[in-house]
């Protein structure tokens, strides 16, 4: 998979969105489980998003 690049804003409650293509082009459907893990130092900081069939 090449690098994809997409922008999302955080809503009054704190939720962001993960738009349609990346979840199209990764398999995510509704209801599904993902873990996310923050890694970095504060002013570089990424988020990592990963799909999973079911809670550790």
């Amino acid at each position: 998979m090449a690098l994809m690049r997409v922008f999302s804003k955080v809503d009054a409650d704190g939720r962001i969105i993960i738009p349609r293509n990346v979840r199209w082009e990764i398999g995510i459907e509704k209801g599904q489980l993902v873990e996310i893990k923050v890694s970095g130092t504060n002013k570089a900081q990424y988020i990592v998003i990963h799909k999973r069939k079911q809670a550790r």
